[in-house]
């Protein structure tokens, strides 16, 4: 690949992680709660697939669980993904 297809490959993906941003600051808004999230929820919302989220947690978005036993829903706090998708 050469410089500038790299160059425009890099610019394609600001422009789509700055949409990402307002997506979710746009949606923040909206919901006027909490500012928590199911992953379910979150993955709608940014249009992602769940390996990409799993490769997000694991370099360092936090997902949280509840304390209460047999429960599987996960959630995110629309803050800490805005935090880890701003650079």
């Amino acid at each position: 690949m050469t410089k500038t297809n790299e160059h425009i490959k890099l610019n394609q993906i600001e422009q789509l992680l700055n949409y990402l941003i307002t997506l979710i600051q746009t949606q923040q808004q909206e919901l006027k709660s909490n500012g928590l999230v199911t992953q379910k929820e979150l993955l709608k919302i940014l249009n992602i697939s769940p390996n990409t989220l799993k490769s997000w947690e694991n370099t360092g978005l936090r997902r949280l669980e509840p304390p209460i036993e047999n429960t599987r829903t996960v959630y995110y706090k629309m803050e800490d993904v805005i935090n880890y998708l701003t650079p």
